[in-house]
């Protein structure tokens, strides 16, 4: 806990900072909203009585799908910034720190998900951390979960704009210059 108290009051300069596009939360905004009316369109029909609680349900779990979004869309709630010391990374202004000397490398995690008939691809930025480092004791199950799934140790929640190979590159070469530096 001393050594994260340390890294929070020390001032670094950022690198990098990154910042997820807004049109893909507007997006997910207004599929929210959409929906969460149509459920309250099905509490709200008189004739409905039998299946008021599906309207509770889309009116609630899309409620919320619109609250995250809206969270998302707040300056700051999300990013991920690049330090001399490592990385920041925000998400729904939960914060973490991965050190340099923490991460072995970044690449490119991908998986396929079975959806009856229908194949998803799906791809994300992955770390690598080394053997020995905090993370992979601090989550151990977690670690282990994320490796078995994608082949890395965790990932980044966003690319930010760039192409997930394009980014893990950018992350790596700012690994590879504190290697060096």
């Amino acid at each position: 806990m001393k050594d994260r108290d340390t890294v929070m009051t020390t001032i670094e300069h950022p690198l990098l900072v990154l910042t997820p596009r807004p049109w893909k939360w507007l997006g997910v905004l207004a599929i929210g909203l959409i929906l969460a009316f149509g459920g309250w369109l099905m509490i709200t029909d008189p004739d409905n009585d039998t299946r008021q609680w599906m309207g509770w349900s889309c009116l609630v779990f899309f409620g919320l799908v619109a609250v995250v979004a809206i969270i998302q869309l707040i300056p700051g709630s999300s990013r991920v910034v690049v330090t001399t010391r490592g990385l920041y990374q925000t998400a729904m202004y939960r914060r973490r720190f991965f050190a340099w000397t923490d991460i072995e490398r970044f690449g490119v995690a991908e998986w396929t998900q079975w959806h009856g008939p229908f194949r998803q691809r799906h791809r994300l930025v992955g770390i690598r951390f080394k053997a020995g480092s905090g993370v992979r004791k601090r989550w151990p199950r977690a670690s282990l979960l994320s490796e078995g799934l994608g082949g890395y140790h965790g990932a980044l929640p966003d690319n930010y704009g760039h192409r997930h190979l394009e980014l893990a590159d950018l992350l790596n070469g700012y690994l590879e210059a504190t290697r060096k530096g």
